[in-house]
């Protein structure tokens, strides 16, 4: 009974053990793992060892998987590997890895050709050529330049000359890639092609600008590969330049004002760039000897400072005696050399007051050709007449229309000259002025010619200014050599604006009025003395040292036309007819005129000619040059030479002749006299 009992008991705890294990619902589930996203292939590096392989020949190609953050894709990725010309070689596809890495093997064919690989990724797809050549393979490169040392800016050529292991010439149409090491000091021409039979491929290499140095240039091709070494060198100063003294004019050591004044220069290679690297330049001052100096230290009137970025400058200290002061500065171990022009110390600067501007040629026909030229010339004194110490003083031109040199500095005669040629802009349209309005009654009185504004005569003309640093005049009443309260002066406007509407420039202090002499709208301000940005018009003070300015207004024309009209001021035309009645005469007034009623350029002449009756009055005329405003109008009169005749009424021709740079022209009516 108690075996019985126990074996009953035994199998009741395995019937629980069986329930207790085997049913889910009443154990609860193990939570699960989250499903990883998967990682995208965003880049497919694809290279092969040899860009040239030989037929029946291989190449080792690899792949590598990189994803957003520049990491290799460790996830498994199929790799899709194609050929454009099958024919050509094979190779296995597709390729799995889980590394982000694959090498494979294509196998060249026995025909030669270039075929192009392409790996495929999650759709990114890379490709490389490789070229099938019956020739081996690059073994070895030899690399040359010529020149091997150049300037900067200058240009080398980079000759690579590849050869197979059998040291023969590889094939034409074989890549060669270049490189090299140290982009600051130029470019080259990344890949050229072999050609001409002797394993050679050429590239340019291109000097930069701004650095010097030796550059390695790397050829390759498949894994051969070898360089060379090209030396970039500053290229020699070609030029200096005086840039600046500022200012150029300081006071007598101890007087109260700026007595030092900076000044520089500028050295320029040969190609026109600032010289790269330190160039010496020497500093030399001559003056006054009243103890002026250069530089930090006192007494030193020489001086030798290296450029920076093509640029040096040194410190003029003024001394104790007026006059001028010249800074010459040479390079180093050359010729060049430039003045910094006069720099004046208490006097000895230019005056107002002695400053004028002339010109070769006033009337040029800029209205029909460009590139016609004439000279303008600053010439300039101090206040007591003197043109000499002036010597190297800079003058700074602008103009309305055309195109003029930028500045000029002066000679041992205190005068400088510049080009201005014709060209766009033309000068500006006006409205009628007060000159305007007198030949506009004259056109419309004697011509029939209304003139209203849209062709006037002061349309043509174009302003140019010329400004300098100087004094205002002045009347020095007790001789001392120096301005003093109450002497009389010509106070002239601080602001120097270039006058394109031709308005009166003579207003005194206070009388400006909008638009007059300045019009901001459409008139340049070249001179702002306080720099903001308005149009100040006169201080009414004594200025010793400001920018002071001259102008002058050539006359813009273009091809000659001719206007007539008769005694009543009738126009006539080439269609109408001159009658003269028996025994009178009528007279004939003309003028020849370009588009803004301007007179021709100086050469140009007419002849008025009529082949009945007597003419008389101006028949003919030759044309000086000048800028006045308005062709003049001329007249001419045609009389019956043969009073109270029966005769039937002669028939004839009026005509005006005229020749202009070279071309003749003419005019013609009918003539009929009783």
């Amino acid at each position: 009974m108690k075996i019985f009992t126990r074996i009953l008991w035994f199998l009741t705890l395995l019937l629980l053990a069986a329930c207790g294990t085997g049913g889910s619902d009443s154990t609860p589930d193990t939570p699960g793992t989250p499903d990883t996203p998967e990682v995208t292939v965003s880049v497919v590096l694809l290279s092969t060892n040899s860009s040239t392989i030989a037929t029946e020949g291989t190449a080792s190609i690899s792949v590598r998987l990189l994803d957003d953050s520049g990491e290799l894709v460790t996830e498994t990725k199929n790799v899709s590997l194609s050929l454009d010309n099958p024919g050509l070689a094979s190779i296995s596809s597709p390729a799995t890895t889980s590394s982000g890495v694959l090498t494979r093997t294509l196998t060249a064919g026995s025909v030669e050709g270039t075929i192009i690989l392409t790996a495929s990724v999650d759709g990114v797809t890379e490709q490389v050529s490789i070229q099938i050549s019956d020739q081996l393979t690059a073994a070895s490169i030899s690399v040359s330049s010529s020149p091997d040392a150049i300037t900067v800016g200058g240009t080398s050529v980079i000759t690579a000359t590849v050869l197979d292991s059998n040291n023969d010439p590889m094939s034409d149409g074989t890549t060669v890639n270049f490189s090299i090491d140290n982009t600051s000091l130029g470019t080259i021409v990344s890949s050229s092609d072999i050609s001409g039979g002797a394993g050679v491929a050429q590239a340019t290499f291109s000097a930069g600008t701004t650095s010097a140095g030796t550059a390695t240039v790397t050829a390759s091709s498949g894994v051969a590969s070898g360089s060379t070494t090209l030396s970039v060198a500053g290229a020699d100063a070609g030029s200096i330049e005086f840039v600046s003294a500022t200012p150029q004019i300081v006071v007598i050591k101890g007087s109260g004002g700026t007595e030092t004044s900076l000044v520089e220069f500028l050295v320029k290679d040969s190609g026109g760039n600032p010289v790269v690297g330190s160039q010496a330049v020497n500093f030399t001052l001559s003056g006054p000897n009243g103890g002026e100096y250069i530089g930090s230290t006192p007494g030193t009137s020489t001086l030798v400072v290296g450029t920076v970025n093509g640029e040096v400058s040194t410190i003029l200290h003024s001394g104790t005696i007026p006059g001028t002061v010249n800074i010459t500065a040479n390079v180093e171990g050359t010729a060049l050399t430039s003045s910094s022009g006069v720099i004046a110390i208490g006097g000895g600067v230019p005056s107002e007051g002695h400053f004028s501007v002339s010109t070769t040629t006033f009337n040029l026909e800029g209205l029909a050709y460009d590139g016609v030229t004439t000279d303008i010339t600053a010439r300039i004194a101090d206040r007591y007449g003197n043109y000499n110490v002036l010597e190297g003083t800079s003058v700074s031109f602008y103009s309305e229309c055309g195109a003029i040199d930028r500045a000029t500095n002066l000679s041992a005669d205190g005068e400088g000259t510049v080009v201005f040629r014709t060209q766009r802009p033309y000068p500006e349209d006006n409205l009628l002025l007060a000159s305007d309005d007198i030949i506009a009654d004259d056109y419309s009185d004697y011509l029939g010619v209304i003139i209203d504004g849209t062709n006037n005569p002061s349309d043509g003309l174009c302003t140019i200014i010329a400004v300098v640093d100087g004094e205002e005049e002045f009347t020095d009443a007790n001789a001392n050599g120096l301005y003093d309260l109450g002497e009389s002066y010509d106070d002239t406007y601080d602001d120097i604006h270039l006058d394109k509407d031709d308005d009166s420039e003579n207003i005194p202090f206070g009388g400006e009025v909008a638009g007059n002499p300045y019009d901001s709208s459409f008139e340049d301000l070249v001179v702002d003395r306080n720099l903001d940005g308005n149009f100040d018009g006169r201080n009414d003070i004594w200025d010793s040292n400001k920018r002071i300015s001259r102008q002058i207004k050539l006359l813009i024309t273009g091809e000659p036309r001719v206007s007539v009209a008769n005694s009543s001021g009738v126009p006539i035309s080439e269609n109408d007819t001159i009658t003269v009645a028996d025994g009178d005469n009528e007279r004939v007034y003309f003028s020849l005129h370009d588009i803004n009623y301007n007179s021709p350029i100086a050469g140009t002449d007419f002849n008025v000619s009529c082949d009945v009756g007597e003419i008389g009055g101006k028949t003919d005329y030759t044309y000086i040059d000048d800028n006045d405003l308005g062709a003049p109008i001329f007249s001419v009169a045609i009389a019956d030479s043969t009073a109270g005749d029966t005769d039937a009424a002669e028939i004839g021709t009026l005509e005006i002749s005229w020749t202009w740079k070279g071309d003749d022209y003419s005019y013609s009516v009918l003539v009929e006299v009783d």
